[in-house]
C-alpha cells in the first residue's frame, strides 16, 4: 500500500506544504479505503518520502523520484 500512497500524492500534486494533501482524503479513497493507513505513513516518513504537517502530507523529492520511478 505504501507505493499507491506515493503515487496518490504525486498524482494530486501534492509536492510541498502549501498543496499538502489530507490524511482523510487518502482514507476515502476508493484505492485505499478501509485499510490502516498510520503504519504505512510512518514507514514512508522514516525513509524520507513523506512529511507529515499535522494531519496533511506531501512528498519530498526523494518521494517524487520514488512516484515516478513506478512508471519507468
Amino acid at each position: 500500500m505504501s507505493e499507491e500512497i506515493i503515487t496518490m500524492l504525486s498524482n494530486m500534486g501534492a509536492l510541498d506544504e502549501d498543496k499538502a494533501v489530507s490524511r482523510k482524503i487518502l482514507n476515502n479513497s476508493e484505492r485505499l479505503k478501509n485499510q490502516l493507513l498510520d503504519d504505512d505513513i510512518k514507514s514512508l516518513e522514516d525513509r524520507g518520502y513523506v512529511v507529515r504537517v499535522d494531519d496533511r502530507l506531501y512528498l519530498t523529492q526523494s518521494g517524487l523520484v520514488r512516484a515516478l520511478s513506478n512508471f519507468s
